[in-house]
């Protein structure tokens, strides 16, 4: 399989991991993990800005355009962050995501996202050429 295929794929895998994560956040009141005021309200705000950046950064690499690699990085690196922020969630103690289900969303996201980091860093130049 092409690298331009595998990084689609994985693309659309990692952005569903990270919004079914999300939506499990929700229901484990994830705000309260953090320290966030505002409760739902200000949790919901802030997925729709982090959504929306994320979505926006898809937009460059489906298109293969030069900035597309950026923003598979940044895509790559906020899915990424999913399992060591809540390993460290875990150790301070927190009972939240005790599900398995929520514990398999959490350990999958971190794989493809690095996958995903390794395919764009290593194939930059024909992924996102500037002729593309």
């Amino acid at each position: 399989m092409k690298d331009a295929t595998v990084l689609d794929r994985l693309l659309v895998l990692n952005l569903a991991l990270l919004i079914a994560h999300q939506i499990d956040a929700a229901y484990w009141h994830e705000w309260d993990m953090f320290g966030l005021p505002g409760g739902i309200q200000l949790f919901n705000l802030l997925n729709l800005v982090i959504f929306l950046v994320l979505l926006g950064c898809a937009v460059p690499v489906i298109r293969r355009q030069p900035s597309g690699y950026a923003g598979a990085l940044v895509i790559a690196t906020g899915c990424s962050l999913v399992l060591p922020i809540h390993a460290g969630f875990a150790l301070a103690g927190y009972t939240q995501f005790n599900t398995p289900v929520s514990m398999a969303i959490i350990v999958a996201s971190w794989p493809p996202a690095v996958w995903q980091m390794i395919i764009v860093v290593r194939q930059r130049r024909s992924l996102f050429a500037a002729d593309s």
